[in-house]
């Protein structure tokens, strides 16, 4: 008989240790404290010692943790609303999973998860060996359903659950994106599989290649436009080591273009702006424009260009690091 219920809880880039956005009681009731962003979800997707996944949902008025008399072998659909656009994603699942039907306490040794300390206490009420993460940048699909928007988690179909119209809707939902999403997802994610750019902070790109693979790209994505524009009738000038806020002037008669380049060996566009680039060029050039070059490294790149208003329509833009410097006038501690 198939098993399956859909959970709901904050959302997170990668559920394993990051802050966690949402509109919960949890969340809510600690905005603006010491532990502000800390759901107990940050870790649904990171893997125990022994490759166990433990997995949080917030408690639901009547009926608490989800619960069924034959608590094993359930497919879990894991449901998040990003917190500034409308909609729910799946950002994953678990196969097999077993319902412990109450909060368990973080099995951990000390204060360590697998390979991280946390700093704060956590609980799960799920297991499984075998979960599935979509990853972020492929969170493209949102949908919305009442029943969804108001539950932490309901039983779709199983042993003793009553289906009705409303279920049987949000299950055909709910598999048809699990069918679209299941080339992108990643099973039994780790930092190997499907690396969080903040874990290295001294490298926020090492999660996106060796830096030989990432010069590779960029200059894949550079000759990509540069034939663009050319094929236009566009001069050009390299301003690559001049730190102007853009990487290439483009120039036909009075027409004068700035063109940042960004590329990328997927098919998903994802880019990091440098200070310099975001305040310089995004933010002060009326000229700045962004190219966006996926599958930089394939027989056929994909180009898109952006004006400053487009990207900001088309991207969230968020800071990923910060740098700390000393200040010469307020001495040491």
């Amino acid at each position: 008989m198939k098993k399956v219920l859909w959970v709901k809880f904050g959302w997170s880039e990668y559920y394993r240790g990051g802050p966690i956005d949402g509109n919960f009681g949890w969340l809510k009731d600690n905005k603006g404290k010491k532990n502000e962003g800390r759901g107990h979800e940050a870790f649904n997707f990171l893997p125990g010692e022994d490759g166990t996944y433990y997995c949080y949902v917030p408690p639901q008025k009547k009926e608490y943790a989800p619960w069924n008399d034959d608590n094993t072998g359930w497919t879990v659909i894991c449901l998040a609303k990003h917190p500034k656009h409308a909609g729910i994603h799946i950002v994953g699942w678990y196969e097999d999973a077993t319902l412990l039907g109450e909060w368990k306490e973080s099995p951990r040794s000390g204060k360590s998860v697998g390979s991280v300390t946390t700093a704060y206490d956590w609980s799960y009420c799920i297991t499984s060996k075998s979960a599935f993460f979509v990853p972020p940048e492929h969170r493209k699909s949102p949908f919305s359903d009442p029943t969804v928007r108001q539950g932490k988690y309901s039983f779709l179909a199983g042993p003793d659950v009553d289906t009705n119209s409303k279920k049987i809707r949000v299950l055909a939902i709910v598999e048809t994106k699990l069918q679209e999403l299941a080339d992108v997802a990643v099973h039994n994610p780790s930092e190997d599989k499907a690396p969080d750019p903040e874990v290295d902070p001294a490298d926020p790109l090492s999660g996106f290649g060796t830096p030989e693979h990432r010069k590779n790209v960029e200059k894949a994505a550079e000759a990509t436009v540069i034939a663009h524009y050319q094929s236009k009738g566009f001069d050009y000038e390299d301003c690559t080591k001049i730190n102007c806020g853009y990487d290439f002037l483009f120039s036909k008669g009075p027409e004068e273009i700035h063109v940042e380049v960004k590329g990328t060996a997927s098919d998903t566009p994802a880019f990091f702006l440098t200070r310099n680039e975001h305040d310089t060029g995004y933010l002060n050039d009326p000229q700045w424009h962004l190219a966006m070059v996926t599958s930089a490294l394939s027989a056929k790149p994909k180009l898109v260009i952006f004006d400053a208003k487009q990207l900001k329509k088309a991207f969230d833009l968020m800071p990923l690091i910060y740098i700390g410097k000393s200040i010469p006038s307020a001495g040491q501690p």
